[in-house]
């Protein structure tokens, strides 16, 4: 999967799913992504008080890296950094929370929610920062035109995202939560529930989550320009 194939829209089910999130109690990493989002409303509101707790957000985040789930952190990178930084420096970043997002999913998700997880987490920052998908055609254009400067920066975030495999202390089974099946599960109908590999094959799910990001954040090799 390169990022150009995935589509560009969210999926319908998760547009449902947020739509209903009110109805049933939230676990905590999605009670602090609705703060976010109100906070950013404020912000863009030009509400001073918002704008303060926004930069005490983005504060905690440089100093403790990593407790807040992959996906919040790919929303932040979406907001604030990525349209900063640009794609070069941002990368590595988005590249280690893909990494490590993709592997608690395929470790503790149900396969309706990894399905949802597959086509929002590799995306979310670049939809974000540009929502009529102009960041995620700059992202495209810079992963052909330079593929060996994209190898090296994904190569550093999958590097950066090894040394927090194990010391991350967000909650890890976050995918099961994530997506409408799940929150029809939380509702109590019928749906398939969220299933924890075994921990013997943690392993293999490690080297697959770094297969999978490596193929979704390059370039054209027919375009190679680098």
């Amino acid at each position: 999967m390169k990022l150009r194939s995935v589509c560009l829209a969210l999926p319908l089910a998760l547009l449902l799913a947020a739509a209903h999130a009110d109805e049933v109690a939230k676990p905590s990493w999605q009670q602090r992504r609705a703060e976010f989002a109100t906070l950013l409303e404020g912000v863009h509101k030009g509400d001073a008080v918002a704008r303060k707790r926004l930069d005490e957000v983005l504060g905690g985040l440089e100093a403790r890296q990593m407790q807040r789930t992959p996906i919040e952190n790919m929303e932040i990178m979406g907001v604030y950094y990525l349209p900063r930084e640009g794609v070069e420096k941002a990368l590595p970043r988005i590249v280690a929370h893909a990494t490590l997002g993709w592997y608690d999913t395929l470790r503790f998700s149900s396969a309706p929610g990894r399905s949802e997880i597959f086509y929002v987490l590799f995306q979310l920052p670049f939809l974000i920062a540009s929502p009529d998908a102009n960041a995620n055609a700059k992202a495209i254009d810079f992963f052909n035109a330079h593929p060996r400067k994209t190898e090296e920066l994904v190569r550093q975030g999958i590097a950066m995202a090894r040394q927090f495999r194990g010391q991350a202390v967000y909650d890890r089974h976050w995918p099961g939560t994530f997506g409408a099946n799940e929150l029809v599960c939380a509702q109590g109908g019928p749906c398939e529930a969220a299933k924890s590999l075994p921990e013997s094959q943690w392993e293999e799910a490690w080297q697959q989550a770094e297969r999978v990001v490596r193929e979704c954040y390059r370039g054209n090799e027919s375009q190679a320009s680098d």
